[in-house]
């Protein structure tokens, strides 16, 4: 009986889920959007500002990690970057020339 209603659920939604698997991988791996946790890059960039972040434009990954598989460029004078803190688990948002790359 319950295996009888898994299969009609999964027949009646198969492309709603399919869609938010893909949309998922397409969010681990290829682009994603991140909300500005601070406002430490004023008046350029405000603190809850939504920036659109291309997940692809140093590296390749496998999505859901942090693995590389080929490196595209590295960052250069100018571009904003994103990146994970350990320490309080916030993305932060810099300007490249805030760094020696």
């Amino acid at each position: 009986m319950l295996k009888k209603r898994l299969v009609k659920l999964w027949k009646s939604n198969r492309s709603l889920l399919l869609f938010l698997v893909l949309m998922c991988v397409f969010r681990s791996a290829f682009a994603d959007w991140n909300t500005v946790p601070t406002g430490s890059m004023k008046p350029t960039i405000l603190e809850g500002d939504r920036i659109f972040v291309n997940k692809m434009a140093y590296d390749i990954r496998v999505p859901f990690t942090h693995t590389s598989l080929y490196k595209v460029s590295d960052p250069q004078r100018g571009d904003i970057i994103v990146f994970d803190s350990k320490v309080s688990d916030l993305r932060f948002s810099k300007a490249g020339d805030w760094y020696s790359w």
